[in-house]
């Protein structure tokens, strides 16, 4: 790349990127298209190409190549890792849990994975339920505005658009910016104070949902406090970045139901005054002490 502009060959003398250009205006003059004038333009371009570090720049791009396909063949990996565990744990889980079932024999509820398995799938419940109602109120917040004029025919996309923030949804973290996106930019087509007043409305759907939805929906589906659904957001966004909120209120989830399987199995003894907590078996009776003997006269 760096000697295709700055290496100049043949008669006249010309770089690689020269030559190319002036073929190209001779291509649109043999082609009826001698009024449009690329090569003057395309020399200020190239002299202007080489006469800094062409080196610098190849090299950045070919070090951000480097990095996306490394992205790429990591993302293909995982993916294949996932399937793969996946099939495995599908063809195995009756064999795991038999085998945890005669560590720990189940009582009341199940056993440790059946447990397990629940309090996943309430946690994917608890999260249709919140796309549902995020789409609804999206679709219905969106209705209003353009009943009321602030929107113009903003009845006509409201369940197409409703749709699409309960679908985005689902992706943590990033989705309710996602579903914000289209009717925004509808709205700004329409009129700029439009998009105003439809990002103000998703601005408040967001904050109810960070404060109020989430906690209480999640709490009550995964059966943990708010401030807990809270906290394990923020630890796994920390921990982890974006995979960790991914996986932190499942993990939370599975946790919550290992603590209560244990705990059924696990009694601690209460400490009472009336007993001593130990036996130290010391023996009573007068032990002969020895005589002092007398001080030595001065």
């Amino acid at each position: 790349m760096d000697n295709y502009f700055t290496v100049e060959s043949g008669h006249p003398r010309r770089s690689g990127a020269e030559q190319d250009l002036a073929r190209f205006q001779t291509w649109l003059d043999h082609h009826h298209l001698s009024g449009v004038h690329v090569q003057r333009e395309g020399r200020k371009f190239l002299n202007q190409v080489g006469t800094k570090d062409v080196q610098k720049y190849t090299t950045r791009a070919l070090r951000w190549a480097e990095g996306a396909g490394l992205t790429v063949v990591t993302l293909l990996f995982d993916a294949v890792l996932v399937v793969v565990i996946s099939i495995y744990m599908l063809l195995d889980m009756q064999r795991l849990t038999n085998a945890v079932d005669r560590r720990f024999p189940p009582r009341g509820r199940g056993g440790l994975i059946v447990r397990m398995e629940q309090a996943v799938a309430s946690y994917v419940k608890g999260q249709f339920l919140l796309s549902l109602i995020i789409g609804v109120s999206v679709g219905l917040g969106l209705w209003i505005l353009g009943m009321v004029g602030l929107m113009p025919h903003g009845g006509r996309y409201a369940v197409a658009f409703g749709a699409w923030a309960g679908f985005t949804e689902l992706i943590p973290y990033v989705g309710p910016w996602l579903g914000a996106v289209p009717p925004v930019l509808y709205a700004l087509v329409q009129h700029p104070l439009s998009a105003l007043w439809v990002a103000a409305l998703f601005l408040g759907i967001q904050q109810l949902e960070g404060h109020v939805v989430v906690p209480k929906v999640m709490g009550r589906s995964l059966r943990l406090h708010p401030l807990l659904v809270i906290f394990g957001l923020l630890a796994g966004g920390e921990i982890y970045g974006f995979p960790g909120i991914l996986v932190a209120l499942p993990l939370l989830a599975a946790g919550r139901a290992v603590w209560e399987f244990f705990s059924e199995r696990v009694e601690l003894e209460k400490w009472t005054d009336e007993a001593p907590l130990a036996e130290l078996g010391l023996e009573t009776g007068e032990t002969a002490m020895p005589e002092t003997p007398p001080a030595p006269a001065a």
